[in-house]
């Protein structure tokens, strides 16, 4: 079995590729800081939940389902345990276009280069840790 085989493993490396497309669209913003008429983009998260369900088909685990023990305890998508859907917060949008009609704010782009930083650490930690457990089951044999 190769190492593509494994869904853990093809998630692990679509996010890095994913994060790297995303570090080049935020710094382009950054580069066009100054562009008149220019508005910043940014790209859309991968869908986790797409990549389970794609991966739960070739498992067969049995029947398993979440159950609530507490009124208070949320269900699956976001539903309370009586069944009501929980509201979301709409997020306000502080930020106004420049003059020259530019709507990149410096701020908010480094906010994201930080989490997009933050991010791939983590997942290039995770993705190491995965490759030494697997050496270390190998050497074991």
């Amino acid at each position: 079995m190769s190492m593509e085989n494994l869904k853990l493993m093809q998630a692990m490396t679509q996010k890095m590729a994913w994060l790297e497309e995303r570090q080049k669209t935020l710094a382009q913003n950054i580069a066009n800081a100054d562009t008149p008429m220019y508005r910043p983009m940014d790209l859309t998260k991968p869908d986790f939940k797409s990549l389970l369900s794609s991966s739960a088909s070739s498992i067969s685990i049995g029947e398993a389902r979440m159950i609530t023990t507490n009124k208070a305890h949320l269900g699956l998508g976001g539903t309370s345990a009586n069944g009501q859907e929980m509201p979301e917060k709409a997020q306000k949008n502080p930020y106004e276009v420049a003059p020259a009609g530019n709507a990149v704010v410096l701020e908010e782009q480094l906010l994201k280069m930080n989490e997009n930083f933050t991010d791939h650490r983590f997942i290039t930690n995770l993705y190491q840790k995965n490759i030494d457990m697997m050496k270390a089951a190998i050497q074991s044999q």
